[in-house]
């Protein structure tokens, strides 16, 4: 089942009003990051743009404000110098400096200061473990 489709299973699933992310917005933010977005989390944005569902909230495009992916990982490095390069950001988990990001290859890790940790190997896999942690 891909991202979207588990997506839209979802059951009180808050999406970005303004509507999927387009080609053009996706190639600015992956040049303004100098990355590329996993294949995942492209599908992702060009659908719903951002999501929160459960208090979990997701970054994405489309969005203005904290929750656009460039904002979100600029904040974020430049709150943590160990933040690495050719990343992005997730999710911030509001809890002792947790932020959820993402390899351009879609390998979702936790980041916690210096500290690194691989979570799962996929955007799609990360939706389970939020599913379940709510």
């Amino acid at each position: 089942m891909s991202i979207v489709e588990k997506i839209k299973k979802i059951k009180n699933l808050d999406k970005n009003l303004n509507g999927g992310a387009s080609e053009e917005q996706i190639e600015r933010a992956e040049k303004r990051l100098s990355l590329r977005f996993s294949k995942e989390y492209k599908e992702y944005v060009k659908e719903f743009g951002m999501i929160s569902f459960y208090g979990t909230e997701w970054s994405g495009l489309n969005i203005d404000g904290y929750f656009n992916v460039v904002n979100m990982t600029e904040d974020e490095k430049a709150l943590n110098e160990a933040f690495p390069e050719k990343y992005f950001a997730i999710e911030n988990l509001a809890v002792d400096g947790v932020i959820i990001i993402s390899n351009e290859e879609g390998k979702i890790y936790s980041i916690q200061y210096d500290k690194k940790e691989l979570i799962c190997n996929s955007l799609s896999e990360y939706l389970d473990i939020c599913l379940k942690r709510n």
